[in-house]
């Protein structure tokens, strides 16, 4: 990561976090248990956060080689025969070793010289041994590394399914993916398919792609060759963009004019490893790498980065109201009668108990909702089925079937195994759409059920408030204690920006901001929404990315059908029932025809097995419990702040008055410290405001 770039993070990221911990101790000395606990998770996943860069493509492409100039050493095992058969992780240690994590549970420290024994296919001995390891983690020192960053080494997308799947299975959990394209093969089909099909329309933001090898063709070449791949990748995105949202949707229309912000980029990993193992600046910089290394960045520290920030930094600003609040409800209240207390504190009970009851309805009728939507759903994928098995019949219509393939057993029997590859893909084309229109139609759907629950949240803010106000009304007008805590919430209000929660009012940000992200920009708007409050939507994210919904497709629902076909169909196709059928009566439609009865089989059998059902009723009941669960949390932990509060109070007013006076200057301490906090976070509210917009 580029030195300058990650210390502007890395002064926010500390600025952050200190806020955190000095916050948390306000908090819990003002007994706000709910509000600490919320701010240590926060804090503990900001420190341990470290951003990840997975090196995807295909076998020849040199990704081990654009991942070990990365890290300006031969570390990552290099071949030109596929070589990385696991996921390897490489991660910065003053220590140099490989920690190999086998499937069964154990781990065994090897020296980094021994890596590829242990998860390449170069042998036999090393193919056999990488099928009993789950990962690898190399430890290296590596400068790269250093600043917060592992690399995820995975298996090539085109080397077999085994492959596939293990580079499948991490790609939602990735920061960045660095796509390596090669000259020699100009994004070719398995790339375009892994735009197409493994990451989301909305997603793509998160992608590098590099052209290696650049060195390999005249330097007269380099903008045609790249102008012709810059081509290949907008017209993949904008069939992918098609086929999800129609020609004629906004979404279509705002990616054709984002098609610029396409990152491509041409570099020569060989000879930038060159130039850094030689110490040869000049040959480091002419291969391409000062910009890429530039380019990855700025991804990871102002996109990535700012975005991981945006949660934490707004958790302090949820929590300093409500300590706000918590001091100048106490402070008011040290100036009442204790008989005009007794009542006001009654009747506040008597609203937390009524809002908790109505919150339990409100929740409880949301989780319903996700059922409900579910069932208006379900038609819609008989559609999904009859689509997909419509869009397979045309392709293999469309096969060309040769005199060859139909010489003898052995010939059909080759021609049967090359099918199989190319319907699964088919399979997975036609998923892929299908599950990313179900996942639109879900987020929208919830973004309205959600923006529903703004009534009562209105009323529960109204409600809270006016507890606050009573307290007020109640104690002597005029004093200056008073002023206390309205003119540091002044100072909250003047440092909320954007992150405001213009919906519900000050105090139950988080929710506010989920409302407002669902208005603007659906489910990636929620996230960062809700994530600009009071950490509402973070159990939601987490939930959201575990089903494929925010960084990923359902890549499991795809592969396992995909794997089902190529187990039960096409491998099958002339020695099943048909076996008995005489070779030399076998025409080309007689083929044909075995072949659409398998594929129609096949699509069938996941139909009776509700594949797509059983996939769609987990994600809406999902969903929606996340979201509810976060929901009901963030109200629930501000109807208990209320209720530690009240009850400190009724503690307050029974001490005598040197106490009180010694209390009263410890809260304005309070006070003046969630003031410095606020003010140091302001230039860190002001990036991200400018990020944001």
């Amino acid at each position: 990561m580029a030195q300058g770039d990650y210390i502007g993070y890395q002064n926010m990221l500390t600025t952050v976090t200190t806020g955190i911990a000095e916050l948390s101790n306000i908090c819990t000395d003002l007994g706000m248990a709910e509000q600490v606990g919320d701010m240590n998770l926060v804090r503990d996943r900001l420190q341990n956060h470290v951003f990840s860069v997975g090196i995807m493509g295909e076998f020849k492409r040199g990704k081990s080689t654009v991942i070990n100039a990365l890290l300006g050493q031969n570390v990552v095992p290099a071949d030109i025969l596929p070589c990385s058969a696991t996921l390897n992780y490489i991660r910065w240690s003053p220590d140099k070793n490989a920690e190999i994590h086998f499937k069964d549970g154990s781990i065994q420290t090897v020296a980094v010289e021994e890596l590829t024994n242990y998860v390449t296919k170069i042998t036999a001995e090393s193919e056999e041994m990488a099928a009993t390891v789950d990962h690898a983690v190399v430890h290296y020192p590596c400068m790269f590394c250093q600043n917060g960053v592992q690399i995820v080494d995975t298996p090539g997308l085109n080397d077999d399914d085994r492959m596939t799947a293990i580079s499948e299975q991490v790609i939602p959990t990735l920061d960045a993916i660095i796509m390596v394209l090669a000259v020699d093969s100009p994004f070719s089909k398995s790339e375009a398919e892994f735009v197409r099909n493994k990451v989301m329309t909305s997603d793509l933001g998160r992608i590098i792609f590099v052209v290696n090898k650049i060195d390999h063709i005249d330097e007269d070449d380099v903008d045609r060759v790249l102008a012709d791949i810059r081509k290949r990748i907008e017209t993949s995105v904008l069939e992918k963009t098609a086929a999800v949202y129609g020609k004629d949707s906004e979404e279509y229309k705002a990616t054709r004019g984002k098609l610029g912000e396409i990152r491509l980029l041409p570099i020569s990993a060989r000879n930038a490893l060159k130039g850094r193992v030689k110490n040869d600046r000049r040959k480091y910089e002419e291969s391409g790498y000062p910009a890429f290394e530039a380019m990855l960045s700025r991804l990871l520290t102002e996109e990535r980065g700012m975005l991981e920030l945006v949660h934490p930094a707004n958790k302090i600003q949820s929590a300093a109201k409500e300590a706000i609040r918590t001091i100048d409800m106490r402070l008011n209240a040290m100036r009442m009668e204790s008989a005009d207390f007794q009542k006001v504190q009654q009747e506040a009970m008597e609203t937390i108990k009524k809002n908790r009851k109505q919150k339990k309805e409100e929740i409880k009728l949301l989780k319903a909702k996700g059922k409900n939507l579910y069932a208006d759903l379900l038609p819609e994928l008989d559609t999904s089925y009859e689509q997909m098995l419509d869009d397979i019949r045309q392709y293999v219509h469309e096969v060309p079937i040769t005199e060859a393939d139909l010489r003898d057993a052995d010939s059909l029997k080759t021609f049967s195994e090359q099918m199989t590859p190319h319907i699964n893909q088919k399979i997975t084309d036609v998923l892929s759409i299908q599950t990313e229109r179900m996942i639109n139609r879900i987020n929208s759907q919830l973004g309205d059920d959600v923006k529903d629950l703004e009534a009562f949240g209105s009323k529960f803010t109204s409600d809270m408030a006016e507890i606050q106000t009573n307290i007020a009304i109640h104690a002597q007008s005029g004093s200056s204690k008073t002023q206390v805590g309205t003119g540091v919430a002044a100072v909250i209000d003047a440092a909320t920006l954007v992150f405001a929660a213009q919906a519900f009012g000050a105090l139950v940000p988080g929710v506010g901001g989920l409302i407002a992200g669902w208005r603007e920009h659906g489910v990636k708007g929620a996230v960062v929404g809700g994530l600009g409050g009071a950490g509402l939507a973070f159990g939601a994210l987490n939930a959201a990315v575990a089903l494929g919904i925010v960084a990923n497709l359902p890549l499991a629902l795809i592969g396992g059908v995909a794997a089902a076909f190529g187990g039960k169909a096409v491998a099958n196709l002339f020695f099943g029932k048909r076996k008995q059928t005489a070779l030399p009566d076998i025409a080309e439609e007689s083929v044909r025809t075995q072949l659409l009865d398998s594929v129609d089989t096949s699509i069938r059998n996941l139909q009776s097995e509700k594949v797509l059902e059983k996939w769609l009723k987990n994600t809406c009941n999902e969903t929606y419990e996340a979201v509810a669960e976060d929901i009901d949390r963030e109200w629930e932990n501000t109807l208990s702040s209320m209720e530690h509060t009240l009850s400190r109070i009724e503690a307050d007013l029974a001490k005598n008055e040197e106490e009180k006076t010694r209390l009263e200057k410890e809260m304005e301490s309070q006070c003046g410290r969630i003031q410095q906090i606020l003010t140091a976070l302001q230039p860190v509210y002001q990036k991200l405001e400018a990020h944001l917009n």
